[in-house]
């Protein structure tokens, strides 16, 4: 089964939402360390890849080919890789930082592993 466009360019929406509420559920005098690293990582800042992700949500139809998103696009794929590469290192940032909060880094093992993966998908799909 061909995945649905419309429903990768939600599930990235989705997981930039998610990523901007750990954020801001993280300490005040960490989240600017946090966002900075986010944005050395990724080559964008969260909001602007919230933008994006908005913008790729109105844009794409069920119709929509992936050439046709490369197109309008053209680093896209190369940015999403920056992005999933960011979600699978996460856990291994966040055990330096948390040390032994074992039921904690689970918890960001996961998020990181459903974050990445809906990235790859939609990287998957522009092929």
């Amino acid at each position: 089964m061909t995945p649905d466009p419309v429903t990768l360019a939600a599930a990235l929406r989705n997981t930039l939402e998610d990523t901007a509420r750990d954020f801001s559920s993280m300490p005040f005098f960490i989240r600017p360390m946090v966002r900075r690293g986010f944005a050395n990582r990724t080559g964008r800042s969260l909001e602007e890849w919230q933008q994006l992700a908005s913008a790729l949500v109105l844009e794409v139809k069920p119709d929509t080919g992936p050439a046709q998103l490369r197109e309008r696009h053209p680093r896209l794929r190369e940015h999403l890789e920056q992005l999933a590469e960011n979600y699978r290192t996460a856990p291994e940032r966040a055990s330096k930082g948390m040390g032994a909060l074992a039921g904690t880094l689970q918890r960001v093992q996961e998020a990181s592993r459903r974050r990445e993966e809906a990235v790859r998908a939609l990287i998957a799909w522009l092929g």
